[in-house]
């Protein structure tokens, strides 16, 4: 028979009661729950994160491969892609590409010049799929538009050393202007006249083109640019080889120095070769020191084109670089306003027979025209000099009756130049925005909501 004592022990050793199990349940789901809820929040955030990594990749992409075009070959691929389209690989495209020209509008949606949209659709990365929109925007370099703080062409949009030096370009260097003056001082005619008159070696040593005017009675200077054909390429398009010669003549009461620079030296600027260049249309460079000063002739360029083929001339004039403060030929901003306002080149562009070329058959970009002092002019006056500029005799004086294919450095077509086609796209520089957005993203018009990174950048040349 079990006795009470056993019962009890009986009962100690029993199961948990329902409330206890309904407790204990409770208790877990409330550590458990938050747990699960970690997890997957973890989880999403990872794949989040891995996504924009993949769309930040997808953007970079896309940027870099912007920058091997200009706007005009831009539209040709995103408006007619089956023909070729390079900016990505092709095949990550799984939907289309196109010019998205209902965007390009200003503020009260009338169609605007200088800003162009681009859209991608279902372009595949890393096995992720995203919409992207690219917006290019060139409006803030066009004179008139207060949107960019570069709105004027200035001399650091001059700068040779953004540009290929190797061939078809000739960069005018400090170096070659120290030798040119050095070359006068061996002159024998002129040493003997400028000696006759007390001057010496230490006192000439001060003299640049700066203050030139305090010794010389006149300068001048001609820039010969001679191209001729020589053959063609692998292609098959015309090759055209490059020279430069820079001559000057330096006056002292009757005593003339003939001089393309200090052979001494080994600078010496006579028919120096800038290398070939190849193409039915050739880019052309010349970057120099305009000659200032009360007693100097108009600078004269001369481009003897003895080619058949189409000339893309820049032409550039340059200023010392102020990031050389003790170099002697630096002007001040008042002193170089003055000396530009009167300032003069003469510029001849021939064919082989030295008559004047076909204005059809040659565009000009150059910074002409403008004062190299107008970036500190902050209001903006005395940034045009009509009458600096002369082409084969007529002055380009911005009413635009020259009708020659002119343009400004940042490829906008100047006022001294013909008046730009409706299908006109000559802008070289411009700033860049890559959205790149969730798959489905193009076809609701891109909600902000939905773009998952964004970056911006600018082409300069």
């Amino acid at each position: 028979m079990m006795r009470a004592s056993d019962r009890d022990g009986l009962h100690k050793d029993a199961g948990f009661s329902l409330l206890e199990l309904l407790i204990a349940v409770i208790i877990l789901a409330i550590i458990v729950i938050p747990v699960m809820h970690l997890f997957l929040t973890s989880n999403k955030l990872n794949i989040k994160s891995r996504q924009t990594l993949q769309a930040a990749t997808l953007a970079q992409n896309i940027m870099e491969g912007l920058k091997a075009y200009d706007i005009e070959e831009l539209k040709a691929q995103f408006n007619a892609p089956a023909e070729g389209f390079y900016v990505i690989d092709e095949d990550l495209i799984e939907g289309a590409a196109a010019e998205e020209t209902g965007m390009e509008v200003d503020g009260a949606g009338n169609p605007s010049q200088g800003i162009y949209y681009f859209s991608l659709r279902k372009v595949s990365m890393q096995g992720s799929e995203f919409d992207a929109l690219i917006k290019v925007d060139a409006r803030g370099y066009m004179e008139g538009l207060a949107v960019h703080d570069n709105l004027y062409n200035n001399w650091d949009m001059a700068d040779a050393r953004s540009i290929d030096k190797d061939n078809g370009t000739f960069v005018e260097t400090e170096n070659m202007r120290r030798a040119v003056l050095a070359s006068v001082w061996k002159d024998t005619a002129m040493r003997t006249a400028l000696e006759a008159d007390g001057i010496t070696k230490e006192m000439f040593d001060k003299i640049c083109f700066k203050n030139q005017d305090t010794l010389f009675t006149g300068i001048s200077r001609i820039i010969t640019v001679d191209l001729k054909e020589n053959g063609t390429d692998k292609e098959g398009r015309p090759k055209v080889d490059m020279c430069v010669t820079n001559a000057y003549d330096f006056v002292y009461q009757t005593t003339i120095c003939n001089t393309k620079g200090d052979l001494g030296s080994l600078v010496w600027v006579d028919k120096m070769g800038c290398g070939s260049v190849s193409g039915e249309g050739v880019n052309i460079n010349l970057f120099y020191y305009p000659l200032y000063g009360s007693n100097v002739m108009a600078d004269e360029i001369l481009i003897n084109n003895d080619s058949n083929v189409q000339l893309h001339l820049l032409i550039a004039k340059q200023r010392p670089s102020t990031e050389e403060p003790d170099n002697p030929e630096i002007l001040t901003d008042a002193q170089l306003m003055a000396a530009e306002m009167n300032y003069e080149a003469d510029i001849y562009i021939l064919d082989g027979r030295g008559a004047s070329m076909d204005k059809e058959k040659f565009t000009l970009k150059t910074n002409l025209g403008l004062n190299l002092a107008g970036e500190s002019n902050p209001d903006k006056k005395d940034m045009n000099i009509p009458d600096q500029l002369y082409i084969n005799g007529q002055s380009m004086d911005l009413s635009g009756t020259s009708q020659m294919n002119i343009y400004t450095l940042d490829g906008v077509r100047s006022p001294m130049g013909a008046a730009p086609l409706g299908t006109d796209i000559t802008e070289l520089i411009y700033d860049v925005e890559v959205s790149v957005y969730e798959e489905g993203a193009a076809g609701r018009n891109f909600p902000d909501e939905e773009r998952m990174i964004v970056i911006e950048g600018s082409k300069t040349n």
